[in-house]
C-alpha cells in the first residue's frame, strides 16, 4: 500500500498536487540551493590532478573537524520531486534546533502553505492543509510507512551534509576515487547510549563517503542496510558549498532513493541563517480530522 493511501484514508484528491503532496513530504523526511543572501559567499576551487593518499583515521578526523556546527538553522528552499513520469515542484522553509527538533513548511508554487511537519527525537506531527487533516505519533512510523532505516539523527545529518553522529565506525578503509577521497565503512551500528530504553536496535548500515580533497566536506554518501540488495539504497549528493558564518554549507542536495521505483529529490536553498533564535509554530485547527495511520499506534 502506498504512503498516500495511508495519509488520505477516505479522502479523494482534487488535483495532481493534492494527490502526491503527502507522499512527497514523507519521502523528503527520509532523506527528509542556488542564490544565497548577503551572509553567504560561494566556495569555488579547482581540484588537483592528483591528490595525496591518506589513511582512514586521518580522513575521518578531517571530516569531523570540518562539519557544520550550529544551534539553530533557518533556510528557505525549492524542491523538485520525480518518480517515473511524475514531477512536482515545491517551495518551503526548514528550521532546526540542533539534535532536538526539525520543522518544515511546504508551499506549492501557488504560494499557499500545503503542509507543515514537526519532528523530534521520538515524535512526528504532520499537518495537511489540503485535506484538513493531521497526524501525531511516534517517529518510528516513518520507518514503517516507507520501509526505510531513517531516524532523527540520520535525517538531520543528511539535511546538512554531516556524518552520522550517533553511529559507530567499524571495518573501514579509504581510497582515492576520481579526484575525491572515498571512505568505506562496512559496519555502522547505533551507539548504545543513543538507543532508547526498551528499544532493540538490530540494523547495521553499510556506508560510503566521498570527501572533497581541499575542504574535507562530503560530496556524496551511499547508505544501505547490511544484507540488502545493492540496488536498494540511499544516495545523497552535495554540491555548490557556500560559506555561512565562516562554515561551509551545501547549497545543492540531490537525493536518490534506489528501489523498484526510484525516486529523485533535488533541493536548492536560497537563504541560510545560523544561530538566530527561532520559533517552531505548530497549531492544529479544531476542525481538522485526526488520521489514524496504523491501528494500536
Amino acid at each position: 500500500m502506498s504512503t498516500r493511501s495511508f495519509l488520505t484514508k477516505k479522502f479523494k484528491t482534487k488535483n495532481f498536487m493534492n494527490k502526491y503532496i503527502s507522499k512527497i513530504l514523507f519521502l523528503f523526511l527520509v532523506v527528509s540551493l542556488t542564490y544565497i543572501g548577503t551572509s553567504c559567499k560561494s566556495k569555488k576551487h579547482v581540484l588537483k590532478e592528483s591528490i595525496k593518499e591518506y589513511g582512514f583515521s586521518y580522513l575521518y578526523a578531517r571530516l569531523l573537524e570540518n562539519q557544520i556546527q550550529f544551534n539553530y538553522l533557518n533556510a528557505n528552499f525549492s524542491l523538485v520531486y520525480r518518480q517515473e513520469k511524475n514531477k512536482t515542484n515545491l517551495r518551503g522553509q526548514l528550521r532546526m534546533d540542533s539534535d532536538s527538533l526539525i520543522w518544515m513548511s511546504f508551499t506549492p508554487l501557488l504560494g499557499i502553505e500545503a503542509a507543515r511537519v514537526m519532528i523530534t527525537n521520538d515524535s512526528i506531527k504532520f499537518l495537511n492543509r489540503l485535506n484538513k487533516t493531521y497526524f501525531t505519533g511516534k517517529f518510528e512510523l516513518v520507518d514503517s510507512l516507507l520501509n526505510t532505516t531513517i531516524d532523527f539523527s540520520l535525517l538531520q545529518s543528511l539535511l546538512v551534509g554531516n556524518d552520522l553522529a550517533q553511529y559507530d565506525v567499524n571495518k573501514f578503509r579509504s581510497s582515492v576515487d576520481n579526484g575525491m577521497y572515498r571512505m568505506t565503512i562496512r559496519e555502522r551500528r547505533k551507539i548504545k547510549r543513543y538507543i532508547k530504553k526498551g528499544e532493540i536496535e538490530t540494523k547495521v548500515l553499510v556506508q560510503q563517503i566521498w570527501l572533497d580533497p581541499e575542504t574535507f566536506r562530503i560530496t556524496r554518501i551511499d547508505i544501505k542496510e547490511q544484507g540488502e540488495d545493492e540496488n536498494k539504497k540511499l544516495q545523497v549528493y552535495y554540491s555548490d558549498y557556500i560559506y555561512v558564518n565562516d562554515q561551509l554549507f551545501p547549497s545543492k542536495i540531490r537525493i536518490e532513493i534506489k528501489s523498484q521505483k526510484s525516486i529523485f529529490i533535488d533541493i536548492n536553498f536560497n537563504k541560510v541563517d545560523l544561530n538566530k533564535p527561532l520559533n517552531f509554530p505548530f497549531k492544529i485547527p479544531r476542525k481538522y480530522e485526526n488520521l489514524l495511520l496504523m491501528p494500536n499506534d
